[in-house]
């Protein structure tokens, strides 16, 4: 069934042609009128019902691009995505009794492990309590894969902590994987406790080739807390492209026994 040709929107100043275009093209996309999974119209076509050059039209979708409402594949041209379409996966939060993460076994790391004593930041600080900004850290970032899916996970446990817990780590300045790191924490008698911070940023550096991030998508970023005996002592980071993933916190409820 042919789509219904809209009338043709009036450019008006003092507002940008192209943001005039872009609104339009938001408008269509939001209510259904360019479905997800198709391409938009042409350049040329569109250039032609606007009466604008190209180039407008270029910084149109360009707009669109950077908000993840259309992504551009040659030679196919500028296609729709659902705005509203949940990811394809979703990842159970859950720490099993040797506290490693439900599904860790089916990511395959990429490369080699990175070591790197870096000074705490005031969004470090902020979630370590007792840390101080520049407090000296030993770091350990990996990226792991999945099938078509990719994700990093940083560690990092600050010096003075792993001093006062005569961690094995101190000395060679080695983190190992999270779950190796909690286990012998427990191992030593220590009560952990964990809290997860999810917010979402954009991707930087070379974060954009490194998970394989699409334009206009941000990263899903979770720092998961780990605390012992009721002091916060390891951060743990996760990183994954958000159209890839959701992830699941079960939780359980009922009346309070008190």
């Amino acid at each position: 069934m042919p789509r219904e040709k809209a009338t043709r929107p009036r450019i008006t100043t003092p507002v940008p042609r192209w943001r005039q275009v872009a609104d339009y093209l938001r408008d269509g996309i939001l209510s259904g009128q360019f479905p997800a999974g198709q391409p938009l119209p042409s350049e040329e076509a569109l250039a032609g019902e606007f009466g604008v050059s190209r180039p407008v039209i270029r910084q149109a979708v360009a707009t669109l691009t950077g908000e993840g409402l259309v992504s551009v594949r040659r030679p196919f041209g500028a296609i729709v995505r659902d705005p509203h379409a949940r990811p394809a996966h979703a990842e159970d939060r859950s720490l099993t009794a040797d506290y490693a993460e439900l599904g860790a076994a089916e990511w395959t790391m990429i490369g080699k492990p990175v070591y790197l004593r870096v000074d705490a930041t005031a969004a470090h600080a902020d979630l370590l309590t007792g840390t101080y900004i520049g407090t000296p850290m030993l770091t350990r970032e990996a990226l792991y894969a999945h099938d078509d899916r990719r994700r990093s996970a940083w560690l990092a446990v600050p010096f003075p902590v792993a001093a006062e817990l005569d961690a094995p780590w101190q000395k060679r300045s080695h983190l190992p994987e999270p779950a190796e790191a909690y286990r012998w924490l427990a191992e030593q008698g220590h009560s952990l406790t964990f809290q997860d911070h999810v917010r979402a940023r954009m991707p930087f550096g070379d974060e954009t080739a490194s998970l394989g991030a699409k334009p206009g998508i941000p990263l899903l970023v979770v720092s998961r807390v780990c605390a012992v005996a009721g002091r916060p002592a390891v951060l743990e980071e996760t990183r994954v492209p958000a159209d890839q993933s959701e992830f699941l916190y079960p939780m359980t409820g009922g009346p309070s026994s008190s």
